[in-house]
This record gives C-alpha cells, structure tokens and sequence, in this order.
C-alpha cells in the first residue's frame, strides 16, 4: 500500500490544471496498482467462494447484479468473483459485446448456464463511442424490459467497483441511487454501483428520452426528482457506497481514488492505514 501511495502522491504533485484532465489521469492511473493490491489480496478467498458457487436463476430470485461492459476487462474476473460474494442470493446478469462474448464464455467455463448473458453491442468500440452507446442503452427501457419478471431490483457494477462487505436486504430500497457526488448531494447519486427498481426504470426510459446522451446516471437522477421518485437520504447512501465523499465503513466503493485532494492533504500513515481498511474484505 505504501507504494500505492508513492505513485498517488507523485501524480497530485505533478496534478494538471484543469480539473477534468487531472481526474482522468488519476482515474486511469492508480486503477491497475489498485487492482493489483485487491487481486492480490483476495484472490484466494474469492477463489474458494467461487469453486462452489451458481448463481440462482433468474426465475428464482428477486434481485439481480448487472454487469454492463463490451471489452474483455483486466479487472473482469475479480469483480465478477467480488460482487457475487456480496450477495451470492442474486442472480447475475452480464451484457456484452460480439466482441468479448468468447472471453466471458472462458470465464465462467462449465458455470455459463447459470449466467444471462446478452450481447448488447457490436465490437469493443472507442472510449468515446462506447460511453454514448452504454448511456443510451441503461436510459432505454427496452434494457430493463430485459430482466426476468421475478427480478425487483438490480445493482449495477463496472469494473472499478469493489464490494468489501456483504450487502444486507436493507441496501435494496428505493427507486435509484447511488453513491452521493460531492457536487451535487441532493441528488440520488450513481457511479459504478447503483441500485435500481425496474418497474421504476421501465416508467422513466418510456416517459422521456435521453436524447442529449447524458450520463445515464446524471439523467436518470434527474429523471427522479422531477418524477418524485423515492431514494435513501444522503447519511445512507454516504455511507453505503463510496467515490468522491469518503466514509468510515461502507459496503462498496468505486474509484475513489479519483478523488486524490481528498487525501493528500493528510499525513501519510493516516492515509495508508485508512486505505488499506478501505481496501479490506470485510468476512
């Protein structure tokens, strides 16, 4: 971890000005050594959760995990491993690309029958082209017309989530939400994991349409003040799923290491010892 944080502090002290140029870089940065020191970490738990794991069948469950993501990720297995030992009850559904259909199919191996697989797009896509094509498709209620009619609600992940403990029946509440921005806390939130009521999605998407592709999240929760909607009130969501505002114990985290002024502030050890719990499995 110690390491981890010599990178983190050389790339604030070589920071860009411009803010959106400098979040990218931190972003894009850190992921990999992060990933590696959660890979690392936890693999071996992970892998012994999932030698006996299936998921149960869309049919059979109320709930659902989605994974949304064309490429065929580094980070693909781990956080497949991660999130469905948060809530092993869940069925899991992935949406992916002609492109990376075969490497999903490699890794899930003999477990691929449990798995909904849909392939949403064509090819990998550029960075550009890929972000208007994953927010057209989770503002279209032709994608949550998709999941079985046993399934209330689903949790979003991308691949820069990490689930450090189990998620309790009371984290399924609510229309849409997400971790709180620290920009606009008034809002239900997103980011990389969220929580969604389908019926609720489905009524949205056919109401209005998003046809400024704005990020899906920005959009849907804007879509949810207007229509009233019902999400938790921001000490939850704070302290359920974390990015920009830090919290002592969350269930979940997405790329929070975006967010480097909220650290490089304070002393070293206090930082490392505060990511190294964050980066905790929580059994």
């Amino acid at each position: 971890m110690e390491a981890i944080y010599e990178v983190a502090k050389q790339e604030y002290d070589n920071r860009d000005p411009n803010q959106a140029i400098r979040l990218d870089r931190f972003r894009q940065v850190l992921e990999p050594y992060l990933y590696h020191y959660l890979i690392e970490q936890h693999s071996p738990v992970l892998n012994t959760f999932w030698a006996d794991y299936v998921p149960p069948a869309a049919s059979a469950a109320k709930r659902a995990f989605v994974i949304v993501e064309r490429r065929p990720h580094p980070n693909f297995a781990f956080v497949l491993k991660n999130t469905a030992w948060a809530d092993p009850a869940n069925a899991v559904y992935l949406f992916c690309s002609d492109a990376n259909l075969p490497f999903i199919k490699a890794l899930l191996g003999p477990k691929e029958p449990h798995f909904k697989i849909i392939v949403a797009f064509q090819g990998l896509g550029t960075r550009e082209t890929g972000k208007a094509e994953y927010n057209r498709l989770l503002t279209s209620a032709r994608f949550y017309e998709q999941f079985d009619h046993a399934i209330e609600h689903i949790v979003t992940v991308q691949m820069d989530a990490f689930f450090r403990r189990k998620l309790p029946n009371e984290f399924y509440v609510g229309d849409y939400w997400g971790n709180p921005w620290a920009w606009r806390q008034n809002l239900p939130g997103g980011g990389g994991i969220t929580v969604r009521r389908l019926a609720k999605m489905i009524a949205i998407c056919t109401a209005s349409s998003n046809t400024d592709l704005d990020n899906e999240d920005a959009w849907i929760s804007d879509r949810i003040i207007e229509t009233g909607g019902n999400f938790p009130p921001l000490e939850f969501r704070r302290e359920a799923i974390m990015e920009s505002l830090p919290a002592q114990n969350p269930y979940c985290l997405h790329q929070f290491w975006t967010f480097l002024e909220n650290y490089m502030a304070v002393p070293k050890h206090v930082v490392i010892t505060y990511w190294t719990r964050l980066l905790s499995l929580m059994h």
